[in-house]
C-alpha cells in the first residue's frame, strides 16, 4: 500500500516540479524554457506599454493645463473641474481673426446668392459674366438645392426660408 501511494504521488502533478523530470526529458525542458522566456517578454512588453501610456497621459494633462491657462488669459471662464467641456460658442469667440474670416465668407456667400436670386432664380446655374441663368441639369434648380445646406449652416435663415419655399 505504501509503495502505491508514493508511486501515485510521483506520477501525479507533483512530478512536474521535480527538476530531475526535465533533465530526463530535454524537449520538455526546452519547452518550459521557451514558455518562461515568452512569458517574461510578454510581461516586460506589457509593463513598457503601461509606462509609455502613463507618460503620454501625463504629457497630455500638462498640455491641457497649459491650454486652460491660455483660455483664462483670453477671458474664457472655466469651471474648477478641468475635465468639463467648454461650450463651442465660447471657443469660437476667442479668436477675432477667425470671426473676421467667417464674416468675409458669409459676405461672399451672400453676394453669390443675391446674384443668383437676381439673375437666375429657379435655373440650374448662373453664368456670372453674361448674368444669365442656364438649365444645364435639366431645369432642376441645382444651385438652389445645393445652396440649402450652406445657407442653413451659415445662419442665413431668411435666405434659407425663401429658397426652401
Amino acid at each position: 500500500m505504501a509503495r502505491r501511494s508514493s508511486s501515485s504521488s510521483s506520477s501525479g502533478a507533483w512530478r512536474y516540479l521535480n527538476p530531475a523530470y526535465y533533465l530526463k526529458r530535454p524537449k520538455r525542458l526546452a519547452l518550459l524554457f521557451f514558455v518562461f522566456v515568452a512569458a517574461t517578454f510578454a510581461f516586460w512588453d506589457r509593463q513598457s506599454l503601461v509606462s509609455e501610456h502613463e507618460s503620454e497621459i501625463s504629457r497630455l494633462r500638462n498640455e491641457i493645463n497649459q491650454l486652460h491657462g491660455q483660455l483664462r488669459k483670453a477671458g474664457v471662464l472655466l469651471e474648477e473641474n478641468p475635465a468639463t467641456e467648454i461650450p463651442r460658442k465660447d471657443l469660437v469667440e476667442i479668436d477675432p481673426i477667425n470671426n473676421e474670416r467667417r464674416e468675409k465668407v458669409k459676405e461672399a456667400m451672400l453676394h453669390a446668392w443675391n446674384s443668383y436670386v437676381k439673375y437666375a432664380w429657379g435655373m440650374d446655374e448662373l453664368q456670372p459674366q453674361s448674368k444669365n441663368g442656364v438649365n444645364s441639369f435639366g431645369g432642376l434648380g441645382a444651385t438652389l438645392v445645393d445652396s440649402l445646406d450652406t445657407l442653413y449652416i451659415m445662419g442665413l435663415r431668411d435666405e434659407f426660408q425663401k429658397a426652401r419655399e
